[in-house]
């Protein structure tokens, strides 16, 4: 089972089951060795492709995104251009399939991939609107999309990704300029939000501050949105749970970052400054009384 001549779905089942549920050290080590050489193999595309497409069990299926996306990742030179297509339809596919993507872990890989595959694949060439064409058919589909717009502009910047820098560049130039797309993406998903799903709203905060980093966004449009006031909301409150309070802290941060270009956003200064000093005390002390340390 450990030559990398006899990669089939079964050895590997096999292999995640010993390296996971083993008792036998050294077997478990020779799980993990044989797993590595697997990812390193060209193997891997097809193989954790059509592991994910079994999800035979949870740990099967989070091995084989995670080798998935590290394929694209580390090793994207190695697919065919003419297979380009086929897998970037596969990972849509693997998105809009409910039974996977509750799994936390698979839906984080699988949207890291699928954004690392839209940087990286030229022929690709409207990536956010054919994930939200995939992924509007349902609310359950809500959080997969957010991981995706997320990872999006977070993963340009990475080193991770081996592309030149005049890709890179084009990219970045691509998608800073969707900022008006994406921002009614946002909005639409706040008003659908109908049940105050915190995890929803949290993931929301979190891809409106990762659009934010790479200035997606004009000052007027920052400055009008909704999104703007559900972060100052929430920072006024003192009811709301720890994760909701840092990712709207950690979004108010990476907006006032955009403040140290005062002349390009001097009114958004202004507005944040009045907004902090006259809103903000009274939660800091109502926190500090509830030795709420978070």
């Amino acid at each position: 089972m450990t030559s990398s001549s006899e990669v089939t779905p079964e050895n590997f089942v096999r292999a995640v089951q010993m390296l996971y549920h083993d008792q036998d050290a050294t077997r478990k080590k020779i799980a993990s060795e044989w797993l590595l050489n697997v990812q390193s193999s060209l193997y891997a595309w097809s193989l954790a492709d059509q592991l994910i497409r079994m999800n035979q069990n949870s740990e099967v299926t989070c091995l084989s995104a995670q080798i998935l996306r590290h394929k694209i990742q580390h090793n994207f030179d190695e697919l065919p251009v003419e297979h380009c297509k086929a897998l970037c339809d596969s990972l849509l596919d693997h998105l809009s399939r409910i039974e996977l993507t509750r799994n936390t872990t698979v839906r984080v890989q699988l949207a890291v991939a699928t954004a690392d595959l839209a940087l990286q694949y030229v022929g690709w060439e409207k990536p956010v609107e054919d994930v939200v064409e995939k992924l509007k058919t349902s609310s359950e589909h809500m959080l997969t999309l957010l991981e995706f717009l997320t990872a999006l502009p977070e993963e340009v910047n990475t080193s991770t990704i081996r592309i030149g820098e005049n890709r890179r560049q084009y990219c970045r130039e691509k998608y800073s300029n969707c900022g008006n797309q994406i921002h009614e993406i946002l909005i639409f998903l706040l008003q659908v939000n109908s049940t105050h799903n915190e995890l929803l709203f949290i993931g929301i905060l979190k891809c409106f501050a990762s659009w934010v980093n790479i200035r997606a966004f004009d000052e007027n449009l920052i400055l009008t949105s909704s999104l703007l006031n559900s972060v100052l909301d929430i920072l006024k409150s003192t009811h709301c749970s720890n994760e909701l309070h840092k990712s709207a802290c950690d979004c108010l941060c990476d907006i006032l970052e955009l403040c140290e270009d005062y002349q390009k956003y001097w009114p958004l200064a202004v507005y944040l400054k009045q907004q902090i000093t006259q809103y903000f005390i009274q939660p800091y002390f109502q926190a500090v009384k509830d030795e709420n340390l978070d």
